[in-house]
């Protein structure tokens, strides 16, 4: 890390720990009763506090405004990323997609971008997508450029400008998001539903980057100034060009407006044409609490917390629709599996029994092949009938890849995600998401016919899988596992200086060591609070945890 982005990295974490001090911490897992659970999710946004009983409605959030580049670099070279994170981490404790809102925009951009010259407007657009793949590299969709027709950046010419396809900067910009993001890239925009010339001036760049491979998904806002009084035959045909494409439309930013009975009666009418569309795999709603919504009269709960009954018919519309809705982790198929599979053999990872989350992909490798990636911490996949025969197994071997810098486990476990563990891989860096090796890792002794379940902790792609008799593992091209964890020891104290109290000066101590590991020169031990061998983000929490109380 250069000296400027080590600055940045300090920076954050005193603003983070700052305004934790400050904010109620989400229970780890809500009682979750969303409106939908299934293939397609049903999310909302979120601002900066969680809202009381955000899980009773919704299953998927997109910051409304924090994770902009304005507000969290307002002053060049201090990001502030409180808000982002406390979103971030509600997702995963909920098991929801989130949603990084967005790299590349003209509006919400940092003001100071335009006093720079150019070669410093593309040095910070770059250091600005690496502070956020940084922190965010497996969120399960990132907003790459946004309203390029309405809205495109000051910075346009510092980033390729028009170009030879009118569209450069954009291309450019999924480039540079595609190296360092995990999850799905989509491009996104206003005013497309409810005019056909739009969409055709949208497709053009949608085209463009197809055709690199560069964008997983369309964004169509659908706001009510585009809603309120399309026809839904005019919705129906936008909605069918853009399907063509082939790519999934996600309905990213929905609100419609009127009194009680106006905005019942649009919802009624419009809001089963998008969630029924076959190629739209998802909506997010933008905003639905009286008094927070940027519209009057879009508001869908009101200060006393009483549906309108605009919500009060989607809640009992969903629950009826033959589409499957929200908590993605959808119900198995209820089809039962009859393949029966050598567990000596290699086994395709893609031809699984049951996925427990509609994110899960089946993708081609570089060399032809298929994986499944798209993963993220809890999902799980299930293979039924697997035979060990009556000598078993005792080793399990993966062709894996992985781009990340944190280490995926991938457990081997009987029968379901909650069954006997048989062992754990530990799963490093390959090098990249295409960069494939094999490891082999021992497992508790298994025979017979049996189902088996791979539970995962991270993001990893998987091409195959195999079990194996042999005493000693196979010959392979490994990363070398990371040895098994030893039981974590009891929290240390966030006390670093031992004055009695965890202030600011606990805090300055621990960005000192920020993101040094065992046996670097300024690791220290001590400050690693949850004993995993690095100072990061995970010890910070722990501190803000304890901001100003006394030890």
């Amino acid at each position: 890390m250069n000296v400027k982005k080590a600055i940045k990295s300090c920076t954050a974490i005193v603003l983070s720990v700052s305004l934790m001090a400050g904010l109620q911490f989400p229970a780890s897992q809500e009682a979750n009763a969303e409106l939908v659970s299934g293939e397609k999710f049903l999310g909302n946004v979120i601002a900066s506090k969680i809202p009381a009983g955000y899980s009773t409605y919704w299953n998927q959030v997109t910051p409304e405004n924090a994770s902009k580049w304005g507000p969290v670099e307002e002053t060049r070279d201090k990001m502030n990323w409180a808000n982002v994170d406390l979103i971030y981490d509600y997702c995963k404790s909920n098991n929801y997609p989130f949603k990084f809102h967005t790299l590349v925009w003209g509006s919400q951009e940092p003001t100071w971008m335009t006093s720079i010259s150019n070669t410093e407007k593309k040095e910070e657009v770059l250091e600005w997508m690496d502070a956020a793949a940084e922190k965010y590299a497996d969120a399960e969709f990132v907003d790459v450029v946004n309203e390029p027709l309405h809205q495109p950046p000051s910075f346009k010419d510092a980033i390729g400008g028009n170009g030879s396809t009118g569209w450069d900067w954009v291309i450019w910009s999924f480039q540079e998001a595609r190296k360092r993001f995990k999850g799905k890239l989509l491009i996104n925009e206003y005013g497309i539903i409810s005019d056909p010339g739009a969409t055709n001036n949208y497709l053009n760049i949608i085209k463009l980057l197809k055709e690199k491979n560069l964008v997983d998904g369309i964004g169509i806002q659908c706001h009510q100034f585009n809603m309120d009084n399309v026809t839904t035959s005019t919705m129906k045909s936008v909605l069918n060009t853009l399907a063509a494409t082939g790519l999934p439309i996600y309905v990213s930013e929905l609100d419609m407006t009127g009194d009680d009975t106006t905005q019942l009666a649009r919802y009624k009418e419009k809001f089963p044409v998008l969630w029924e569309h076959s190629a739209v795999k998802g909506v997010t709603l933008w905003g639905y609490i009286e008094g927070t919504t940027w519209k009057e009269q879009t508001h869908l709960l009101t200060t006393r917390n009483a549906e309108r009954p605009a919500l009060t018919w989607l809640r009992e519309y969903l629950k009826s629709t033959v589409t499957p809705l929200p908590t993605f982790t959808p119900t198995p198929t209820p089809t039962p599996d009859l393949t029966q599979r050598d567990a000596m053999s290699i086994i395709q990872a893609e031809n699984y029994s049951t996925v427990s989350a509609a994110t899960i992909e089946k993708s081609v490798n570089e060399d032809g092949t298929v994986n499944i990636g798209y993963i993220s911490n809890g999902n799980y996949v299930t293979y039924s009938n697997v035979d060990f025969g009556t000598a078993g197994s005792t080793l399990f071997r993966a062709r894996v890849a992985s781009g990340s810098q944190s280490t995926t486990n991938i457990e081997v476990r009987l029968n379901s995600e909650t069954g006997t563990l048989l062992g754990t891989m530990y799963v490093n860096s390959t090098g990249g998401w295409n960069e494939y090796k094999e490891n082999t890792t021992s497992i508790s002794k298994v025979t017979g016919v049996n189902k088996i379940c791979l539970k995962f902790t991270g993001p990893v792609n998987v091409d195959w899988f195999t079990f194996s008799a042999t005493a000693t593992p196979p010959p392979v091209t490994s990363v070398t596992p990371t040895a098994a964890p030893t039981p974590t020891p009891a929290e240390k104290t966030p006390d670093l200086n031992s004055d009695g109290v965890v202030n600011m000066a606990d805090v300055i101590l621990i960005a000192t060591t920020f993101n040094s590991i065992t046996g670097d020169s300024k690791f220290k031990a001590a400050y690693d609070l949850t004993n995993d061998g690095v100072i990061n983000m995970a010890d910070v929490l722990i501190i803000g945890k304890m901001f100003n109380k006394s030890i």
